[in-house]
C-alpha cells in the first residue's frame, strides 16, 4: 500500500500513523499532498490537525504545499475549507485569503473551532480589512459569528466610535449569548466611558441573570466611579442573586481601590 492509499484508510488510527511518516520523511509527490489535503476535512480533529501541521512541516522544508491548500480553501467542504485556513496560520503570518473561511468558522458549532479561528483573525496583518469583515458579522452574521465577532473586536482592542457603536447596538441583540459579549466587550473598548456606564447600568437591570452578572463584573473593569454606578453595584450585592452579589462586590473592591 502506498503513502497515499494510506493517508485515506478507513480507520483514523491508521491516517494519523500515515500523516506521521509523510511529516517525518520530509518530501511529498501530488498524490501524498492530495491525500493529506483530504485529511484536513476529517470528522476527527485527531486526523485534521496533525494534518495541518504536516503541511506546515512540509511547508517548513521547502516542499510546494501552498497551491493544494489554496484550493482547499474553495472546497465544498467546510471542515476541508478549515483545515486549510488552520494550516496556512501555522506557516506563520495568515494571509489574507484565509479570511473568509475563518470568518465563516467563527459561526462553527464545535467551540474550539470557533476560538482558534478568532486568534487566526486576531493575528491577520491587514487590520482594515479584518474589521470591515467582523463589521458584516455584526450585521448580518448567525448569533455563535455576531458573540464571536464582538470579542474579536475585544481582543483586537479595536477602538473607535464605529466600533463603540456597533457594539453598544449588540447590547440588545436578541441573542443572549451576543448580549453577555457585548457587555464584556464594551468595557474593554468604551471612550465615552460615561455613556458606557449608563449602558452597563441598563444590561445591571437586565431580564437575564448571566448578563446582569456580567455587567456588574463589566462595570468593575471599566472603572467609572460614579455615584450612580456605585449605588446600583451597592443594590446589586443585596439583590438575592449569590452569584450577582459576588460579581458586584468585587466590582466595588476595584472601583474604591
Amino acid at each position: 500500500m502506498t503513502l497515499a492509499e494510506r493517508l485515506g484508510a478507513v480507520d483514523p488510527a491508521d491516517r494519523v500513523a500515515a500523516i506521521a511518516a509523510l511529516a517525518a520523511q520530509g518530501r511529498a509527490d501530488a498524490a501524498e499532498l492530495e491525500a493529506l489535503a483530504d485529511c484536513l476535512g476529517h470528522a476527527r480533529k485527531a486526523v485534521q490537525r496533525p494534518a495541518a501541521e504536516a503541511f506546515a512541516a512540509l511547508g517548513a522544508r521547502g516542499v510546494p504545499v501552498a497551491e493544494v491548500l489554496d484550493r482547499s480553501l474553495g472546497s465544498p467542504v467546510p471542515r476541508r475549507r478549515w483545515g486549510a485556513a488552520f494550516a496556512l496560520s501555522l506557516m506563520g503570518e495568515p494571509p489574507a485569503q484565509v479570511l473568509p473561511v475563518v470568518l465563516e468558522t467563527l459561526g462553527a458549532d464545535d467551540g474550539d473551532m470557533r476560538w482558534a479561528a478568532a486568534t487566526i483573525v486576531v493575528r491577520m496583518r491587514d487590520r482594515a480589512l479584518v474589521l470591515e469583515g467582523i463589521g458584516e458579522l455584526l450585521r448580518v452574521g448567525n448569533a455563535a459569528q455576531r458573540k464571536m465577532a464582538l470579542y474579536c473586536l475585544r481582543d483586537l482592542d479595536a477602538r473607535s466610535p464605529e466600533s463603540e457603536q456597533a457594539v453598544v447596538e449588540a447590547l440588545t441583540d436578541e441573542d443572549w449569548s451576543v448580549r453577555l459579549a457585548a457587555v464584556s466587550t464594551l468595557a474593554r473598548l468604551a471612550i465615552d466611558r460615561a455613556a458606557a456606564s449608563e449602558h452597563l447600568l441598563g444590561a445591571l437591570r437586565a431580564d437575564d441573570e448571566r448578563v446582569r452578572r456580567a455587567a456588574a463584573a463589566a462595570l468593575g473593569l471599566l472603572g467609572e466611579h460614579s455615584e450612580r454606578v456605585v449605588a446600583a453595584l451597592r443594590d446589586a450585592t443585596v439583590a438575592g442573586d449569590p452569584a450577582l452579589a459576588r460579581a458586584a462586590t468585587a466590582a466595588l473592591r476595584q472601583l474604591v481601590a
